[in-house]
């Protein structure tokens, strides 16, 4: 008689940035990135979650800064990577404003 294993279907890790809401804090605005990660199963149910901070946007009168939560240096650009979406935010901070022309 053969035995035979069962499949098993191991759950999946769904894994994406986001950026929460700005914190205001006197005259700076921080916006926090972080890593969202969700282990799920294919029909969808939801067997666990997990949220880490990557890093922190500072914008300043006339500064924006880029801090990690690793404390490794971070540039502008990095999380520019990290959480394309802040684009807006850091070309706002340096006043530089696109005039679309028809």
């Amino acid at each position: 008689m053969e035995l035979k294993m069962p499949e098993l279907e191991l759950p999946k890790v769904k894994t994406e940035i986001q950026v929460c809401k700005e914190i205001e804090a006197g005259v700076r605005t921080i916006f926090t990135v972080i890593r969202i990660s969700i282990l799920a199963t294919d029909d969808g149910n939801i067997l666990g979650s997990w949220l880490m901070p990557q890093a922190f946007l500072i914008i300043e009168p006339g500064e924006q800064y880029a801090v990690s939560i690793s404390g490794e240096q971070m540039s502008i650009e990095k999380i520019l990577e990290l959480a394309p979406s802040l684009k807006e935010v850091v070309e706002k901070a340096r006043g530089i404003h696109r005039i679309k022309v028809d």
